[in-house]
């Protein structure tokens, strides 16, 4: 009976992952299609890394628990995220599909298939004690902004190779020095 439950519960977050990554490329489409919209909706403040410190990214896990480790301009930051986040950003900075892919790739794969390449991750804001991010997308020249967990964001982007970006006075008050 429990595997049934645990079944059924993998089958509706597959399920939802589909769904959502289904409606970010249509909510995503006519803002990648609109000269106008986005530059209505995104100004270019959006593209700018001015004020920003590119990471370098590193992911680890003990248990159950897995750990994003940012670090630049000699401070570092160690976010706590769910393992299978970390598994998935550990698999894209490898090159690594699984024998089914995660949702991740799965977003690749339809990003893929629109056109879509990925211009960078943003860790923008902390709310709650928790990391706000931005995934910037590009398809013809027309660019868009998506809000994003940073682990997301980062997990995609480092199937593309993308740099990822943290907003520096963020960096300094949530990192470490470590210089």
């Amino acid at each position: 009976m429990a595997r049934k439950k645990l079944d059924s519960l993998k089958i509706y977050k597959i399920v939802s992952v589909i769904a959502i990554i289904v409606a970010i490329i249509a909510l995503a489409r006519p803002y990648l299609t609109s000269t106008e919209v986005v530059t209505k909706l995104l100004p270019i403040s959006e593209l700018s890394t001015q004020g920003y410190t590119k990471v370098d990214v590193q992911v680890s896990s003990d248990g159950n628990t897995g750990t994003v480790t940012i670090q630049g301009n000699c401070y570092q930051i160690n976010a706590n995220t769910e393992l299978s986040q970390v598994e998935s950003i550990a698999n894209g900075q490898e090159g690594k599909v699984g024998f089914r892919p995660d949702s991740h790739d799965l977003i690749k794969d339809a990003l893929d298939g629109f056109d879509i390449k990925v211009v960078m991750v943003k860790i923008v804001d902390m709310q709650n004690n928790t990391f706000i991010g931005r995934l910037v997308l590009k398809q013809d020249g027309k660019i868009v902004s998506l809000d994003s967990k940073p682990s997301d964001g980062i997990a995609v982007a480092v199937r593309y190779g993308a740099p990822v970006y943290i907003k520096d006075d963020l960096l300094k008050s949530q990192g470490k020095n470590i210089c």
